[in-house]
């Protein structure tokens, strides 16, 4: 069973910039010349996620409705 501090800590895939762009890029990966592409503007605010500036939850929250 998961303690409640295991469920608060971030996947090892989201804790470097490597894990991140290993995640990103198999999302764009599945994406690719489908309609849920990301847009430049999308595309943009991953790459702040990638690099650390921003976390997913920042980056959704940044996202139009």
């Amino acid at each position: 069973m998961n303690s409640p501090q295991a469920l608060n800590d971030p996947h090892p895939l989201l804790t470097t910039t490597h894990g991140r762009q290993r995640l990103l890029d198999m999302a764009l990966n599945l994406t690719r010349n489908t309609r849920l592409a990301p847009s430049a503007q999308e595309q943009q605010l991953l790459t702040l996620f990638v690099q650390g500036t921003l976390t997913l939850d920042q980056v959704l929250e940044q996202l139009p409705r």
